[in-house]
């Protein structure tokens, strides 16, 4: 039985967070699967100004917006015109309360308001740059605890039939991390910005909340908690930005800006990269509502295929991109295009925690990279016009592998014959100023590359997210379960975003997008091709999965998303019938 810890904030061990003690060890993935959980992870601009936080005597806290704090409210701010934040993270979990749990919204909004004041990062807010200031720089900052205006950041929707209905409509953007109950499928969904946290820290908070909440429902709405669940962990109010942590904790010099030169070359020397095609007439269209689908695999099937994958020599991840990339492969493409070129996500929290940044331990703050990776050779164009893969499933895979199982503090660069490794923590301030020359250049901002998929893994999440919560009191379990989770994005660049994980022994291949490029269609036609790249690839003669999507029914006793029977893709079926009141175990 799964329980929740005394602390559960202390998550090193659990988690198996990478750092250079382990044998996995701040590689940008492993054979393992380990957590490596962030979208679109990408350095802009550095500061030049202490980001030490100040005070006002109204208890006021405040320092100047991150790097990539402030990449990601570019991000974010590129939606505002549609009245909607286009850089978020939410998780969604569906729970069920035991019995006597009457009216779950109290314990719900007890629990958000609980986890807002331990953590006051979650209630943070940019404010406007002072216009007499040299810089003119936005500023993080956050106000002491007000109870009645925080629960103004807590929202219940009882006619609300799923979370994609709930985020369809435009609101006001929300300048807080934000809770919603939808009573109808049994729904929390957990909400905040990316320039507040990365994905990680998204799914540190998922965990914090549950383990709250059940404490909650265990002593009574109205009962005292234990300390471990109310003391706040960081002296600070705020969670320092990356570039205020890598200085105090890694002693090492920078690198020089020639490094991080080297380090950009795959990204910006080569042809173009290959694509899945937007819906026709969608260039240069304002971002919209975004969409998600996914793929999910039974147990079984899913130890299969990582039985597959460890016959190869590979890992999960690299398997799947192999198989987007061949996937994506066989779409019309330019005829300039003949690599795949992306920034391949990177969580810096496992190097920085290793060095003693105990701040990475928060469920806020952007501690994440990207680095560059280009692969040539994807697509032959044939002379009719059409595109087929252009290496072989094993071939990528190899490739893909000898990326991401590489040391983040030893990274050999690519195209570099010398043997010369390099830490991306020592060379992360050159390569903060390169990446804003970079990106500055291209029209649409963190898509250099519009509409190539993109992977981002979250790895085995069992360990974060538990199937049943218990409280930390001594009267026995609360009786608070979780049928199923969701991690899922809102953007406004025209790419396909895939994520995998695996939790209670399923893996999931998800598929987030914006509607004013992809359509539904479009996004499950990829999935299909990629499973049927990967079955093929991994000599499985057959991959079984259901198809999982956002066609949901008010009927509480539905799971979080439609499920349609298992087929493989070999087999040639199509659709499948909906299947109703099954409960993901």
């Amino acid at each position: 039985m799964a329980t929740t810890t005394k602390k559960p904030i202390t998550l090193t061990a659990t988690f198996g967070l990478r750092s250079q003690h382990s044998m996995h060890d701040s590689k940008v993935d492993s054979t393992e699967w380990l957590p490596t959980v962030d979208e679109k992870k990408t350095f802009f601009s550095a500061s030049e100004t202490s980001m030490s936080p100040s005070q006002s005597t109204s208890g006021t806290v405040s320092r100047p917006l991150g790097t990539l704090e402030n990449f990601f409210k570019r991000l974010a701010d590129a939606g505002a015109s549609a009245n909607r934040e286009h850089a978020a993270f939410f998780t969604v979990l569906q729970v069920h309360f035991p019995s006597q749990i009457a009216k779950a919204d109290d314990y719900i909004a007890r629990a958000w308001e609980v986890v807002g004041q331990r953590f006051p990062a979650l209630r943070a807010e940019i404010s406007l740059p002072d216009e007499a200031g040299p810089r003119k720089q936005f500023k993080v900052t956050v106000k002491p605890f007000n109870k009645s205006s925080f629960r103004g950041t807590f929202s219940v929707h009882p006619d609300c039939p799923n979370v994609d209905v709930l985020f369809a409509a435009p609101s006001p953007i929300r300048s807080t991390s934000t809770c919603y109950w939808l009573p109808g499928p049994g729904q929390i969904v957990l909400r905040t910005s990316h320039w507040r946290s990365d994905g990680f820290g998204q799914v540190l908070l998922t965990d914090v909340f549950m383990s709250t909440l059940a404490d909650i429902v265990q002593r009574g709405v109205d009962a005292p908690l234990d300390e471990s669940l109310t003391q706040q962990p960081l002296s600070s109010l705020i969670t320092p930005a990356l570039e205020e942590l890598i200085p105090k904790y890694v002693k090492e010099p920078p690198s020089e800006a020639t490094e991080a030169e080297i380090l950009m070359g795959p990204y910006t020397d080569g042809g173009k990269s290959i694509a899945i095609p937007t819906k026709p007439g969608s260039d240069g269209a304002v971002a919209s509502t975004c969409a998600r689908a996914a793929i999910r695999m039974s147990a079984e099937s899913s130890a299969e295929l990582t039985r597959a994958c460890r016959a190869q020599g590979v890992s999960v991840t690299s398997a799947l991109n192999a198989a987007i990339i061949r996937a994506t492969a066989r779409y019309p493409q330019d005829a300039e295009a003949d690599s795949y070129v992306i920034f391949a996500p990177v969580d810096l929290r496992g190097p920085l925690i290793a060095a003693g940044a105990q701040e990475c331990l928060q469920p806020t703050g952007v501690y994440v990279s990207g680095l560059p990776l280009r692969i040539g050779g994807v697509v032959k164009h044939l002379e009719n016009g059409e595109s087929v893969p252009g290496k072989s499933f094993s071939a990528l895979a190899d490739e893909l592998s000898a990326f991401y199982s590489q040391d983040l503090l030893k990274y050999k660069r690519p195209g570099d014959t010398s043997g010369k490794t390099v830490s991306l923590l020592q060379v992360a301030e050159p390569y903060l100023e390169r990446m804003t020359e970079l990106f500055d250049g291209f029209p649409a901002p963190g898509c250099p590359y519009p509409k190539t998929p993109v992977i981002s893994s979250l790895g085995k999440i069992d360990g974060l997210i538990k199937r049943e919560y218990t409280g930390s009191g001594e009267t026995g379990a609360s009786g608070l379960c979780v049928t199923d989770f969701w991690v899922g994005i809102e953007n406004a660049t025209p790419m396909i975003t895939f994520h995998p994980w695996s939790w209670g022994d399923e893996l999931t291949l998800s598929a987030a997008w914006n509607e004013s490029f992809y359509s539904h269609e479009i996004a499950v036609d990829a999935l299909e091709k990629i499973m049927k790249e990967l079955g093929e690839g991994l000599k499985m003669g057959g991959v079984s999965y259901r198809v999982v999507t956002g066609e949901y029914s008010p009927s509480p006793t539905k799971p979080m998303f439609s499920k349609h029977e298992p087929r493989s893709q070999f087999q040639g079926e199509k659709g499948g019938r909906s299947l109703s009141c099954i409960r993901v175990k």
